[in-house]
């Protein structure tokens, strides 16, 4: 049978799973407690961890599950939270019961409140963190265009790279736009520099060289918003094997800077410039095949061989909108 469809029919939420594994957990213990009535509160962490990092459907659905066990508990062992006083102690029980239930209850969806609030405080800020990403790269357009279309072309194919390498979606997103800004330095290198035709000499080298670091000092002042997008606009002129801008090799070079750095030389390769013509699609490609292991991670090569042909379909599309 197809795994596609096993896996489309047995959907597995695991977050869901570990919050009622650790109440399945608290159930087990229950029986070698003897005060138990004081043990209830232990549902609480479950009911807590589901509304602190899920959210409020995991935290009602946690503390409603909760107290339906300990209800069944309650009902197939009579005996169980019932005090040793004799009189009313049935009542008691079942109204203590009734008071922890509701309370768990009431606590596991205010806590899944404050969550969402977070979660909208964050998607606020993200919003603002788009707008700034916006106006840079407005700030680039304005300093070079070549610059501003290549850092867009760059994105998207960082972007791809990325998804193909299965990477988190937070992780994917900051590629993205740490490609697009990754030549936010050059706005202080002069343009005649930049369109140069001729080799560049020792001192316009050392002058492009320093981009990385322009753009590093442009972005700190943004401060936790971009702490983690710096790494790999620094890096991404680094080599596989320690001949880059800050010799940082292998496992020294920042993932989204290795897959950022290919996802540049091949829309640089594969774009007309002032000192050569544009190479072919399937000239670029061999050309980074050939330095994997050397200028590029072998990893980041091989999912970059992987999504070849949508990079080009992608650029297709684009160019005939």
């Amino acid at each position: 049978m197809d795994k596609r469809f096993l896996k489309s029919k047995f959907n597995i939420d695991k977050e869901l799973v570990n919050i009622l594994l650790l109440i399945a957990i608290a159930c087990f213990i229950y029986f070698f407690i003897i005060n138990q009535r004081a043990f209830l509160n232990v549902f609480y962490l479950p009911v807590l961890i589901g509304a602190y990092f899920f959210g409020k459907k995991y935290a009602v659905i946690s503390s409603v599950f909760s107290v339906s066990i300990i209800y069944l508990m309650a009902y197939f062992s009579p005996h169980s939270f019932t005090p040793q006083e004799a009189g009313s102690a049935e009542f008691f029980k079942w109204f203590d019961l009734l008071t922890w239930g509701v309370i768990l209850v009431i606590t596991g969806y205010c806590m899944g409140i404050l969550y969402d609030k977070k979660e909208k405080s964050k998607k606020e800020l993200q919003r603002t963190y788009s707008g700034i990403i916006e106006m840079l790269s407005l700030v680039i357009a304005s300093a070079d265009n070549y610059t501003q279309s290549h850092s867009h072309r760059v994105s998207v194919i960082a972007q791809m790279i990325a998804k193909q390498m299965k990477l988190d979606p937070i992780e994917v997103e900051n590629i993205r736009v740490a490609a697009l800004l990754h030549d936010l330095g050059k706005v202080g290198v002069s343009e005649a520099i930049l369109q140069k035709v001729t080799a560049l000499n020792d001192t316009e080298k050392v002058i492009v060289k320093k981009h990385t670091w322009m753009a590093i000092n442009l972005l700190e002042p943004l401060g936790e918003t971009v702490t983690d997008i710096l790494p790999m606009i620094l890096h991404h002129h680094e080599k596989y094997n320690g001949t880059g801008y800050n010799e940082a090799q292998k496992d020294e070079i920042p993932r989204g800077a290795k897959i950022i750095a290919v996802a540049d030389v091949y829309d640089a390769l594969t774009t007309d410039r002032p000192y050569r013509k544009a190479f072919s699609p399937l000239q670029a490609k061999q050309e980074i095949l050939a330095n994997a292991g050397i200028d590029f991670d072998p990893k980041v090569v091989e999912a970059f061989n992987q999504i070849f042909p949508y990079i080009e379909a992608d650029r297709f599309l684009s160019n005939s909108a």
